[in-house]
């Protein structure tokens, strides 16, 4: 039950709102945590920080100047395509290959998604298992809303067919009511750190508790540097009424 108690206490807090800053930064962060972990978890942790690895592969792959520190790889390492993880190396030999897909990145989240619950299963991660199918929904009732908009066909954006498909149209609903997407962002992540609080677990010190407290550093940060690159509050942009 206390298995990361000392180094939990040595996390700092996260912001009380998104858009403000954390004391240390995510990738400080993320080598503490992978420097204490205990062996037997270090699989689970670097798989969730994978997930940061995909996205900066999948700005750099489009040659969008964006990196956000924390994940496995460094910008040089993406930039050189060294030390790939084998979704990554799958992706490109497929997309060399040729990929039938509206937006080939698809096909890179797949794989990266079933590598994550792979390995969550395999360790019997409660939190990953949950966390990760959530999101994975998640993504494809936004993609089906958004598809449906514009008249497209969704079965060439599924991914993952096999996962269940939770009820979302409150949330839709929701998000239709936003008037930008900075507010559909932020309403969306507000609604992930709902889920990592509920999917965490009742020991604020297990491994489970270490993986909720990284996936929201992970987003926490994003919000910083989202605020650093537009120099002002993140709440500028929201309607009133909106901002917490």
């Amino acid at each position: 039950m206390s298995t990361y108690f000392f180094l939990m206490c040595q996390l700092p807090p996260m912001p009380s709102a998104l858009g403000e800053r954390i004391p240390l930064s995510f990738g400080e962060i993320t080598g503490m945590i992978r420097r204490n972990v205990l062996p037997e978890h270090l699989d689970l942790v670097v798989t969730r920080l994978q997930a940061v690895d995909v996205f900066n592969w999948e700005q750099a792959d489009q040659g969008r100047g964006i990196f956000l520190e924390g994940g496995t790889l460094s910008e040089e390492e993406i930039a050189g395509h060294k030390n790939l993880p084998p979704f990554i190396s799958v992706f490109r030999e497929e997309r060399e290959r040729g990929l039938n897909r509206p937006y080939v990145y698809d096909r890179l989240w797949e794989l990266y998604y079933a590598h994550a619950l792979a390995v969550a299963e395999r360790y019997a991660c409660r939190f990953l298992i949950d966390y990760l199918s959530w999101e994975v929904e998640l993504r494809m009732a936004l993609t089906a809303w958004r598809v449906k908009e514009q008249s497209g066909n969704i079965e060439e954006h599924m991914i993952l067919r096999h996962i269940r498909s939770r009820d979302f149209s409150n949330l839709i609903a929701q998000v239709k009511t936003r008037q930008n997407p900075l507010e559909v962002e932020r309403y969306l992540d507000e609604e992930r750190l709902r889920q990592v609080y509920r999917y965490e677990g009742i020991s604020g010190f297990s491994i489970d508790a270490l993986l909720g407290y990284l996936t929201r550093a992970e987003i926490y940060h994003r919000w910083q540097k989202i605020g650093e690159n537009l120099n002002m509050n993140i709440d500028t942009f929201l309607l009133p009424g909106d901002s917490k």
